[in-house]
């Protein structure tokens, strides 16, 4: 008897890795740096290149890297593919990329498992969840950390799927994925994914206590050992401090015992960044409540436990790492949204089943949220397309008016206002689909509009709103104005404070004036910062204003460049 096996890659398949590709990729470069995270991570990159050390280089003259080099590794190969130059495209690639491969690995995963439809609602969901599109397309460490961690997740599930009697045997590929995890953010890489097996494992049952703990405790101390070669290497060049440095970040975040304050929030602000995470699907939730959801749900007698067991085992594994992920970065001190990222694509698993079948059971519910989707799409597109053709006059004072004045001068490029049209044009679209077309197909076409209304925003939207903000000008005028056969100190208060943003666009050229302890040289620092350092921390120097840089984006204050000397006796 000949039975057909649906092939891995179909066109359905494709289209889907070419919309995710169309999604996150073709504008990372549209936006600067603004924010300090971004050039954080990528001066580390630039820096390699720099000293051609790959194990621990020095920033800013001085500071060691705080996280492990994966990201780092990535952007400077990328970077040395391009001549040695780290631009913001190739910083922010290995996010969007990374982000792309875990959800076709997600695809691939629940469409064998769900079917199709569930599998591609659940990436569309997880793609377009506010959250996760934020990370896919900047440049930090939180999405590259996911990728790896999710992955090695569906690896343990899947050793477990071939062995359902149990095995002593680790998953190799899980331990290659989680080394790659803790090669990005440390040992909570490897801790989460083989927590959430070890938990799936006992509650199915049949494999008694030990074997599961020994099966993927081994799968984790395998992912150690490429990770502790570097760790060795770190710390024989950085010696205490590095292994400080480690053990603050990887244990002190944990415990609430580090040297500074970081993200530090009560346990609510989890449950609130999960819920503005997943904007706009958030609302869908909330919507469906008044179509009493619950009625339609099947009740089970009996204790947790055998519940338990008895889900089916895909959703089983997907509701325990949502929960207990969720969990675990509601225990320390610091707690950030980004943190909670892997469980996204479990969560939207379960919001794409509980969608379809509000697609069935209140059709009203679906296509309500379909016609705000659509609402929304027409006016944003419209209203940013009046100000690009002039029909709208700029308005407003101050942040208001920057914005409306670099939407009009977008408008005289031919992608934000072709975006636009693209987006307004969907929209409508989606109106009609709404109007002719039942609740499960108005879901899907609302699922597939999202997208384009993302990619609007990142070509017109963004860059129009962010890139005024960026200290890319200053940075210019810096190097414009001091020879680059001078040497540039900078001065910020506090432990971790630099000028991340304006130490990129100078490639790393600003040195620490604190740690230097310099007699002579130019020096960059806020105007708030004067008074302290020519009358506290260095009064035996002479200090003469070069120029004001302008306002920054990244330290909210005007910055001063200033020469400085001994003083003459």
């Amino acid at each position: 008897m000949n039975t057909y096996r649906k092939p891995a890659i179909t066109t359905e398949a494709l289209l889907l890795a070419a919309l995710l590709l169309c999604l996150f990729v073709p504008f990372l470069s549209e936006t600067l740096f603004t924010t300090k995270g971004e050039p954080r991570e990528a001066v580390v990159a630039v820096s390699m290149l720099h000293q051609g050390n790959w194990i621990l280089p020095v920033s800013f003259g001085t500071d060691i890297p705080y996280k492990p080099p994966m990201l780092a590794w990535c952007i400077a190969a990328l970077g040395w593919l391009n001549g040695g130059v780290v631009t913001e495209f190739l910083a922010r690639i290995p996010s969007a990329l990374s982000a792309v491969v875990m959800l076709m690995t997600v695809y691939f995963f629940i469409r064998k498992r769900s079917g199709a439809s569930i599998a591609a609602a659940t990436v569309l969901i997880t793609a377009c969840a506010f959250e996760f599109f934020r990370s896919a397309t900047i440049c930090r460490v939180d999405m590259l950390l996911t990728a790896f961690m999710v992955t090695a997740m569906l690896a343990l599930y899947r050793q477990w799927e071939s062995h359902p009697e149990g095995t002593w045997r680790p998953s190799l590929i899980a331990a290659l994925l989680m080394s790659g995890a803790v090669l990005t953010k440390g040992p909570v890489g490897m801790l989460l994914p083989c927590m959430v097996a070890v938990v799936f494992r006992w509650i199915k049952g049949g494999e008694g206590f030990w074997r599961p703990i020994v099966s993927v405790g081994l799968a984790g101390l395998l992912s150690l050992i490429l990770p502790a070669l570097w760790y060795v290497a770190a710390y024989h060049q950085g010696g205490r401090e590095f292994l400080d440095l480690a053990l603050e970040e990887n244990f002190g975040r944990f415990t609430g015992s580090m040297s500074y304050g970081s993200h530090e929030h009560s346990v609510w602000y989890n449950f609130g960044a999960i819920l503005s995470g997943f904007a706009p699907f958030t609302l869908l939730a909330l919507i469906g409540l008044f179509s009493r959801p619950w009625s339609w749900i099947k009740r089970r007698s009996g204790s947790l436990l055998s519940r338990l067991k008895a889900m089916q085992p895909m959703e089983l594994f997907a509701m325990l790492a949502a929960v207990l992920i969720f969990v675990f970065y509601c225990i320390p001190k610091s707690k950030r949204g980004s943190y909670l990222l892997p469980v996204y694509p479990f969560t939207a698993y379960f919001l794409a089943k509980y969608a379809f079948s509000l697609a069935a059971k209140a059709p009203r519910t679906v296509k309500a949220f379909g016609w705000v989707i659509a609402v929304l799409g027409i006016l944003a597109s419209a209203a940013i397309l009046l100000v690009m053709a002039g029909i709208v006059p700029p308005f407003g004072h101050g942040n208001t008016l920057r914005i409306i004045e670099m939407l009009a001068a977008e408008g005289h490029r031919v992608l934000p206002p072709a975006m636009c049209i693209l987006s307004l044009i969907g929209a409508a679209l989606l109106g009609i689909t709404m109007i002719k077309r039942n609740a499960r197909i108005g879901l899907q076409s609302t699922l597939l509009f999202m997208p384009l209304l993302y990619m609007m925003i990142q070509a017109a939207a963004l860059p129009a709103s962010m890139n005024y903000k960026s200290d890319l000008p200053l940075a210019t005028r810096l190097s414009a104005t001091v020879p680059d056969n001078e040497k540039v100190y900078s001065f910020r208060h506090g432990r971790m404070e630099r000028f991340y943003t304006l130490g990129f666009y100078t490639d790393d050229r600003l040195l620490r004036f604190d740690a230097e302890q310099p007699s002579e040289g130019y020096l960059v620092l806020s105007e708030h910062d004067v008074d302290y350092v020519t009358k506290e921390q260095r009064p035996d120097l002479k200090y003469e204003p070069v120029t004001d840089l302008g306002r920054s984006g990244e330290v909210k204050s005007n910055l001063k460049l200033m020469h400085f000397s001994p003083k003459t006796h």
